[in-house]
């Protein structure tokens, strides 16, 4: 297992494909009747570890190709700027491009993450022993974890915050009882299910890869099917009077709610975008009671997602290149001499093998270049020992 540009330019156009495919799946409400919300998370999350782990595995297979790649490899070649040892090409300036932005961005999000941080650890918590013996009434298995509940007028919806040590923060609305016992249900499943980690890690790839707006589009369809997940667990929970007092609480709050305001990747919010269509479906889904029906395809779904992922690593597109002098052993072009006492040439069915005495492969080509004319072609290895 290795890795190389080429290998990595592959990641990314399958993680792009997947992501526009997730996001037209996702659409369709067939699909989630059938298949429910975990075959999307998994499919997220292969495309996120695809492009974590953009590598060259043993099945691979390498496609040298002769036309249009080594023409867009030499454009980015070209030198645009030499001082010295410094050579500056198109490919190098663009790399400088890519980190500088990315590191700008990681850098915001941490800065506005750690001030978010700070301003509520400022924040008392509230004394109302109501919203705790809520929290504990949840019936799942990470309440007593919580290290505080927030009520204040800045917060916008309702979310939790942190992933080791959570901070649920309401905005400042008077909740009933079965409001408070949806929204608490929802935030500890985003925390037991630790959608945290999984947030924080598709926004460092949003970062990483921020030129690409098809992985923005993956960054959020990751938001909305941990969403959806968490509403899984809130349908399970309460009865399906309940689930409708749940989804009324959701409107309230949308109607006092522009944006969350909730810095991304640390927080899982209630609602995080106000986004209609996504709403209508995390409606659809709850009133349906299509979390509460046991899916029967999903075992077929995972093993086709898995053999799609692997699928994804069986070739790798490189432009094709003829053996440098160094791949010869030596330094400089001028360098190279071949000698017939020395070496010989075996031809193959896809090309000819250069060796030196006795039996030492020294590479494979194609053509026989003008710098081998001299040497003796022969059809195989058996023929070279029989003189």
């Amino acid at each position: 297992m290795y890795f190389t540009i080429f290998s990595l330019i592959v990641a990314v156009f399958w993680v792009s494909v997947f992501a526009k495919l997730i996001s037209v799946l996702r659409k369709q409400m067939a699909v989630l009747k059938y298949f429910s919300v975990s075959p999307l998370i998994i499919m997220l999350l292969f495309c996120i570890l695809r492009i974590v782990l953009p590598i060259e595995l043993p099945y691979t297979y390498v496609f040298e190709i002769k036309r249009i790649l080594p023409q867009i490899q030499s454009f980015f070649a070209i030198s645009i700027f030499s001082y010295g040892q410094i050579k500056i090409t198109i490919a190098v300036l663009l790399g400088i491009i890519w980190f500088i932005v990315a590191t700008i961005l990681a850098v915001r999000n941490i800065w506005s993450y750690c001030h978010f941080r700070k301003f509520l650890n400022f924040l008392p918590a509230s004394d109302d022993e109501r919203l705790y013996h809520l929290l504990a009434e949840t019936g799942v298995d990470s309440p007593q974890k919580v290290r505080k509940i927030i009520v204040h007028d800045a917060v916008q919806s309702p979310a939790i915050v942190g992933a080791i040590h959570p901070i649920i923060i309401l905005p400042n609305i008077d909740f009933d009882d079965e409001e408070l016992l949806g929204i608490f249900i929802h935030e500890i499943a985003h925390y037991k299910y630790k959608h945290h980690f999984v947030r924080l890690l598709t926004e460092f790839v949003h970062i990483c890869f921020w030129w690409n707006p098809l992985f923005k589009d993956l960054s959020s369809e990751m938001e909305h099917a941990l969403e959806m997940h968490s509403d899984k667990m809130v349908s399970r929970k309460l009865t399906y009077s309940q689930q409708k007092k749940y989804l009324s609480t959701i409107i309230r709050i949308l109607e006092d709610t522009e944006n969350s305001g909730l810095p991304s990747g640390f927080s899982c919010g209630l609602v995080d975008e106000p986004n209609n269509e996504k709403l209508q479906q995390r409606f659809k889904m709850i009133l349906g009671k299509h979390y509460q029906e046991k899916k029967k395809f999903n075992f077929a779904a995972i093993v086709c997602i898995v053999f799609i992922f692997l699928l994804s690593y069986s070739f790798v597109l490189q432009p094709y290149s003829e053996p440098t002098a160094s791949d010869y052993g030596y330094e400089d072009e001028e360098d190279i001499f071949f000698s017939a006492s020395d070496y010989y040439i075996i031809e193959t069915e896809d090309g000819y093998d250069l060796y030196k005495y006795p039996q030492n492969l020294v590479g494979h080509m194609e053509d026989i270049g003008s710098e081998f004319k001299s040497l003796k072609v022969y059809q195989s290895l058996e023929e070279v020992k029989k003189e």
